[in-house]
């Protein structure tokens, strides 16, 4: 009897912690979008709002999403609508967390691209500049007449490349290195 007295006295509280957390009801996508739908000026954005169930808030792929706090929990965030975007597992790895709610907002709209897609090749582009220190195909002139060399090239090199598991996209330093071996190809047989 004292061991169960013990064990009730001193776990109860922790229990009754674990059992309330799991109570939580998880906000849906569903209900994440519908709020923003209304509350929200989506100019500026990677996603337009009517398929933003599908695609991730800052990089507009289409992958599997997740509900990313705009508050971190930690730091006082609810589960409600108004704090919850959604995002692919790697920019919610990236995604802010502070209590300042506005900077999610600032950060989405910075990291914004005009077409769905381009986000993680312009990731690319500047991890080459941020490597090599220049533009990459700066040294090349007649863009347009070498361009059928540039496509071969691609086409060539990007066998020689591989995804992360799950990522489903090649990443940014993937990217790079493509550029910088088609721009040597290209400027080796120009």
């Amino acid at each position: 009897m004292h061991t169960l007295r013990a064990f009730s006295h001193k776990t109860a509280p922790h229990l009754g912690l674990a059992i309330a957390a799991l109570s939580i009801m998880e906000t849906t996508h569903r209900e994440i979008v519908e709020y923003w739908a209304v509350n929200l000026n989506e100019s500026g954005l990677s996603v337009d709002i009517a398929e933003a169930d599908k695609l991730c808030w800052r990089c507009s792929q289409k992958r599997s999403l997740q509900r990313c706090h705009i508050v971190p929990r930690s730091l006082g965030g609810s589960e409600a609508p108004s704090n919850l975007v959604l995002l692919c597992a790697q920019c919610h790895a990236e995604a802010p967390n502070v209590e300042d709610s506005d900077f999610m907002w600032v950060w989405l709209r910075a990291h914004a691209v005009s077409f769905y897609g381009l986000y993680w090749y312009q990731r690319g582009f500047r991890e080459y500049e941020f490597i090599f220190g220049k533009k990459p195909f700066s040294n090349l002139e007649n863009m347009e007449e070498i361009m059928p060399k540039v496509r071969l090239a691609i086409e060539t090199y990007l066998a020689n490349t591989s995804t992360h598991w799950g990522q489903g996209k090649i990443n940014p330093a993937t990217i790079a290195w493509l550029l910088h071996k088609v721009e040597t190809e290209v400027e080796k047989n120009a």
